[in-house]
């Protein structure tokens, strides 16, 4: 089989429980490697792969912002990025290999319009399937002993910016060296999301506040810097889809809503 690898806590644990059940010589990590992709989820994704043995295997998804329906940013952008990133992913390995994607029962809290491209494609989802929750996919995963287990949550950099907002390949790089740069700084957690037309808004985690308004100068200086005009920092904190209030709103309204019918 093959695994959509991301390099995420997910994905991770599918990889790892797939070649310890059907050896190493039966499972490819595959990983697309766009201009949307945080170069450090890739690195890991590698390092993880080269240290265990497991084929590994890149993409070239540098394709993926030349799709106007992707670079347009509408709220189904997910839907088309991944049909396209599965659809080069079944390019490249054999007709007879089963393809394997992290998605589990607690994306299903989330508004994923990814999930129907999985559906449509018939790519294998099985910790959704067999209801595995992101806390338990991270228990399991500690128990295991597999690296990463407490790496935070991680997304691609077209979260960054607000539906409608045009992802280019300059607002991507703007905001990759941002993240790059307070990564550097020791922030584990950290956005630099895109308030048109060119203000950067720092979520990091609810404990770092305090640490970055210290920081704020600095900071302030070496982003405007790479190219923003203004520096603002969420004192909300990292929160997860901050950009997009009204669309998590609906749906936790739909979780609880099927919850209510079982």
């Amino acid at each position: 089989m093959a695994i959509a690898y991301s390099g995420g806590v997910d994905s991770t644990f599918l990889l790892a429980m797939s070649v310890d059940t059907l050896g190493a010589d039966n499972v490819v990590a595959m990983t697309v490697q766009s201009p949307l992709t945080p170069p450090w989820e890739t690195a890991f994704a590698d390092d993880f792969c080269r240290v265990r043995g497991i084929r590994y295997h890149t993409v070239d998804g540098s394709f993926i912002l030349d799709d106007e329906r992707i670079a347009a940013n509408p709220h189904e952008r997910c839907y088309y990025c991944k049909k396209k990133i599965l659809a080069a992913i079944r390019r490249d390995i054999p007709s007879n290999n089963t393809l394997l994607t992290g998605t589990n029962a607690s994306d299903e809290e989330d508004i994923r319009p990814g999930m129907r491209a999985e559906e449509e494609m018939g790519v294998e989802t099985p910790l959704r399937k067999f209801r595995f929750s992101k806390e338990m996919i991270r228990e399991h995963s500690r128990d295991a002993a597999i690296p990463g287990f407490d790496r935070p949550p991680a997304a691609c950099f077209a979260s960054r910016i607000p539906y409608g907002e045009p992802i280019t390949a300059g607002k991507v790089r703007m905001i990759e060296k941002a993240e790059t740069f307070l990564r550097g700084l020791g922030f584990a957690v950290v956005r630099v999301r895109l308030i048109p037309p060119a203000t950067a808004s720092l979520e990091v985690a609810a404990e770092d506040i305090t640490r970055a308004c210290d920081l704020r100068k600095q900071i302030s200086r070496d982003l405007k810097a790479i190219g923003f005009t203004r520096v603002s920092v969420d004192l909300g904190g990292y929160r997860q889809g901050s950009l997009n209030p009204e669309r998590a709103s609906t749906a936790k309204k739909v979780a609880t809503k099927k919850e209510g019918r079982k």
